[in-house]
């Protein structure tokens, strides 16, 4: 445990019976699939504005964002 309280990678690797690169790997994943997904949604922005005529604001993307996801 660190100083502040924290596990370390190794302490919560071998909690979790797995390796670090078991572990590393997870957690590059994790963050590929977030990238993926902000893709999508910069995407969706980029549709939205030229559907728009480059004319939408921030409290307007927000909403037709969010009624996208509904």
């Amino acid at each position: 445990m660190t100083s502040n309280g924290e596990y370390t990678v190794s302490e919560t690797a071998r909690a979790a019976g797995i390796s670090r690169q078991a572990y590393y790997k997870w957690l590059n994943r994790r963050l590929s699939l977030r990238e993926q997904q902000e893709r999508e949604v910069l995407e969706e922005i980029k549709r939205i504005e030229k559907r728009h005529q480059d004319s939408v604001g921030y409290d307007k993307m927000v909403r037709l964002l969010n009624k996208k996801a509904d």
